[in-house]
């Protein structure tokens, strides 16, 4: 497991590794060094002196995480991944520790909506690869998840379903990309809440509209293409 993808972090490495990731989130976006040795030597400078209790432990544990952390950008985490077919959604989902995938249609406001919040979130949750299909690209995986609203958002630990968001229920098509975050924590996906008051990227809502499906926890595995042979004419997903 990912040392950014430990919940066991101490606090003061965790509020430090989050305040290096979302003040990079908002900077130019540098494809050719995703996590420099100076950015690493810099933040140790920075944090020195806030480590003066358990100094060497931190230090320690801080250049651990962000060594994960450069792994994971050099790995397409940190974006919003477009996939064209079930089959890189599998083998993607199986292969990472933490999986957020987005069902859209291309033509729909609600899920452009989705698609802004997801592209805040990434850049600060780097423990988690966020990925997207459009879901007449996904018809067989649409159905046996039972994707019937669009967007929808599944996420999985572990190659197993920990939470799922159909529309906008419990946050509200006019959230902030912070409520959409708080809802993922408590469905399991995200370790915690990292964007605090910088979070406010707001949805549009539209008249007339229905805020659809936070459904939580369904415990379902997901365990790839043998399984998808073996359970073509079964109903549920156990």
């Amino acid at each position: 497991m990912s040392a950014l993808s430990s919940s066991l972090l101490d606090p003061v490495v965790a509020q430090t590794i989050d305040t290096h990731l979302l003040q990079k989130s908002q900077q130019p976006t540098r494809e050719d060094d995703p996590a420099s040795d100076s950015d690493t030597d810099s933040l140790l400078d920075a944090a020195d002196p806030i480590f003066a209790s358990h100094r060497a432990a931190r230090l320690q544990q801080l250049s651990t995480a962000l060594s994960a952390q450069k792994s994971l950008l050099s790995a397409s985490h940190g974006t919003v991944t477009t996939l064209s077919s079930e089959k890189e959604v599998m083998e993607t989902v199986t292969a990472t520790t933490r999986t957020l995938l987005h069902f859209y249609h291309p033509d729909f406001h609600r899920c452009a909506v989705m698609d802004r919040h997801l592209e805040a979130m990434a850049p600060v949750h780097v423990e988690v690869r966020f990925l997207r299909i459009e879901a007449a690209n996904a018809a067989w995986l649409s159905g046996k998840l039972g994707v019937r609203v669009l967007p929808c958002v599944v996420g999985w630990v572990d190659g197993k379903e920990v939470t799922r968001m159909l529309g906008f229920e419990g946050v509200g098509e006019g959230c902030r990309t912070v409520d959409l975050e708080e809802a993922l924590v408590r469905g399991g996906l995200l370790l915690r809440g990292k964007l605090g008051s910088q979070g406010n990227l707001s949805g549009h809502k539209t008249g007339g509209g229905k805020d659809e499906g936070y459904l939580g926890w369904r415990g379902k595995q997901f365990r790839g293409q043998k399984a998808k042979d073996e359970d073509e004419n079964e109903d549920d997903w156990d």
